[in-house]
Formats: C-alpha cells, sequence, structure tokens
C-alpha cells in the first residue's frame, strides 16, 4: 500500500495550448508527460525523448508562470536535474518529487545541447502542482482501503520542510536558500556552464559540508555532498551553518579555457583555367568535303583568362600519319564561361579508315575518333 503515495493526478483544469516546442526543435527532443493542462503531486516520472544525434547532455528545469499563466520574462528557470548525457527514447527522463516546490502552476522545459554546439528545447505549459489535493486524495483513498479490509491502514505523510544533514554536530556546512528548491556545485566558482560546468546538485532536502572558502575572494564554498562530489557553490544560493573560523582558503581550479577559433579561411588564389570540355563535327566528316569542328572551351578557374588558340589535327590512326592540321581562337573568358571554336577541316586520304581529332590548348587537349567517308574520293588511291 505504501507505494500508492507515489501516484500521479492528471486532471483537465485548463484551456491552454498545448506545449511549445523553443530554439532548435526535434522530433526527438520531447516531453510527453507531463502533458500540458495536468495536474500533479507526490513522485512524477517525467516521460518524453531525449535522443539527438551528436547528443552531448540534456537538462529539465521548471518556472513559475504569471497569473495570466504566460511565462515571467527575464525569469531565470530552476534547474531540476544535473546535465545528464545517456540518451533517453520514449522513456523516463527523469523522476521529480513536487512536495520540493510549493502548490501554484509552473512550465515545464526540457533542453538537449549537442557536441557541435545546436540547443533543442521543448517546453510543456501549464503544469499544475497540487500537493495538498493529491494527499487528501490519498488520505479518501486509503480510508476506503481501511474500509474494505475492515482493518485501519495510516497513509503515509509528506516529509516536512527542513533538511536532513547527517554530518557530525558543529561541521561546517551549507543549505539552501528558503527559495532554492536546489542549487547547482560547480567546477570552479564562476556562473558559467562552459568554462565552469555544473558537476552535481544540492537539494533543499539535504546539506553539503564546508571544506574550503574561495582563496579568489569570490566568497564561494567549497562543498563535499553526500555522494562524494566536491565543487563549489556561490554563497548568493546557499546559507552557511556552523563555525567557519576553522575552514580553509582553497584557490579554485582555473575555468575551463574556450577552444581555439577555427583558422580563418584561405581564399584560393585568383586563376583562371581553361580547358576543353567536348569537341563533335557539324556534319558527317566526307573525303574531299569541308566539315567544321566545334571545340568547346570553358574557364574553370576563379579568374578571366586571356584570350587563346585552339589547335587541331587530323591523324591516321592505322599509320600514325598527320592529315590536317589547323586552328582557332577564343576570346577572354569570364570564371564559368565557355566559348565554341569553330575549326573547318578538309581531309582526302584514308578513306573509308578510322581517323582521331586531337584538340589542344594550353595543357588541355581532348580526343575524338569518326571514319572518313569516301564521298567522290571513291577509287582515288591513298598516298
Amino acid at each position: 500500500m505504501k507505494h500508492l503515495i507515489f501516484a500521479v493526478l492528471v486532471v483537465g483544469l485548463l484551456t491552454m495550448a498545448p506545449a511549445v516546442v523553443g530554439q532548435g526543435s526535434s522530433d526527438m527532443v520531447q516531453i510527453t508527460f507531463p502533458v500540458p493542462v495536468s495536474e500533479i503531486g507526490g513522485q512524477v516520472d517525467i516521460l518524453g525523448s531525449a535522443a539527438v544525434p551528436g547528443m552531448a547532455y540534456y537538462y529539465l528545469e521548471y518556472i513559475p508562470l504569471n497569473a495570466d499563466l504566460s511565462i515571467p520574462e527575464n525569469a531565470p528557470w530552476i534547474p531540476m536535474t544535473i546535465a545528464i548525457t545517456e540518451p533517453v527514447v520514449a522513456g523516463t527522463l527523469v523522476t521529480v518529487d513536487t512536495t520540493t516546490v510549493e502548490d501554484g502552476l509552473y512550465a515545464l522545459r526540457l533542453t538537449v545541447n549537442t557536441l557541435e554546439g545546436q540547443s533543442f528545447s521543448d517546453v510543456v505549459t501549464p503544469i499544475r502542482v497540487s500537493n495538498e489535493r493529491f494527499f487528501a486524495l490519498i488520505e479518501r483513498l486509503y480510508a476506503l482501503i481501511s474500509q474494505q479490509i475492515g482493518q485501519e491502514v495510516a497513509p503515509p505523510q509528506p516529509e516536512q520542510p527542513g533538511y536532513m544533514c547527517a554530518l557530525p554536530e558543529g561541521t561546517p556546512h551549507v543549505v539552501t536558500n528558503e527559495a532554492q528548491a536546489s542549487v547547482n556545485i560547480r567546477l570552479c566558482d564562476r556562473v558559467d556552464n562552459t568554462a565552469c560546468p555544473v558537476l552535481d546538485m544540492l537539494n533543499w532536502r539535504s546539506c553539503g559540508q564546508i571544506i574550503g572558502v574561495s582563496g579568489s575572494g569570490s566568497g564561494w564554498f567549497q562543498v563535499e555532498l553526500d555522494g562524494g562530489t566536491v565543487g563549489w557553490v556561490s554563497p548568493t544560493v546557499v546559507r552557511p551553518v556552523g563555525d567557519l573560523s576553522g575552514v580553509p582558503a582553497v584557490m579554485p581550479p582555473a575555468p575551463i579555457a574556450p577552444p581555439p577559433p577555427p583558422p580563418t579561411p584561405v581564399p584560393p588564389p585568383m586563376q583562371a583555367n581553361v580547358m576543353i570540355n567536348g569537341m563533335s563535327p557539324s556534319a558527317a566528316p566526307t573525303c574531299g568535303v569541308a566539315f567544321n569542328i566545334n571545340v568547346n572551351v570553358a574557364n574553370t578557374g576563379n579568374d578571366v583568362s586571356q584570350p587563346g588558340t585552339v589547335t587541331l589535327q587530323d591523324v591516321a590512326v592505322r599509320t600514325g600519319n598527320v592529315t590536317f592540321t589547323g586552328s582557332g581562337t577564343f576570346p577572354p573568358l569570364n570564371p564559368g564561361a565557355s566559348f565554341v571554336v569553330v575549326i573547318p577541316v578538309l581531309t582526302t586520304t584514308y578513306v573509308n579508315e578510322t581517323h582521331q581529332l586531337n584538340a589542344r590548348t594550353g595543357e588541355s587537349q581532348f580526343s575524338m575518333q569518326y571514319v572518313l567517308q569516301a564521298g567522290d574520293c571513291l577509287g582515288t588511291p591513298t598516298p
């Protein structure tokens, strides 16, 4: 019966819009429970997904809503978790205890950050925390159970406000301020999630032993938590308890240096690059009949080219003899521009044999083969 205290109320209370997806939304960054316009109490599993490619970590936060159910502007979101690196797909993101906050209306935000610096978030609002109503329901439920079994079964009672500290009496320690449900324990004495990341959290139910005071003069406390985490906490969010006269001054670790900026890309040098990328005859090559060869040149560089010349040779493949030589010119070409050089060709030898046309300009060359048709040269001997 004891576990009935962990039940959750989900009641339609308000008429508000559903979840709001924030900066850089993703289907794999989503709170699926509680849903908007829900009432919760006791220990609650926050369900959803946090599993984008390249995920570094995720965390959850909450914030009390204004009277008109809007999210306060310029107000800090209160952390519910530390950074969690294990991805979750359609599962439990975190289990929370609503008795650590006052009854009221809240917004809940899930944030996922990637190794490449991208950020995805999902906000669910409004959610009503109703511990008083929750425990009243539990009492009625236990009364019904007692009636059914004929024996009184007392419901578990909510924990009373305050904190539990297992340290020996007189040990200097810190507890959260009354306004803080939990506070961050950081690597060093600076509020900077990159240079001074969060190591753990201290909630209002527990304490952290003070083992040092920042030697930098910031006033931050070096504390050790029950789980063994040693880190730094700001004096603005905790209250010291006990005699601090014997606490030593300790220099905090240096903040993590930011990664160096990426090198400035060096633009490629300005240079033209004219090349031949195609060649075709204007008609079927025929002995004794002039035909044109269209040679396509293009400037694939990033600068304007100089004017140039394309040379063309016709070679009989069987013997290697050159049967024709000609040329044509092209004007200056802008980057990405092309031009067709037209070179007339006349060949009268090696009829019905394979010829090869070789075009060249600068370091670029292009070849194609054809069979010379006989035409009026039929019967004329080839030298």
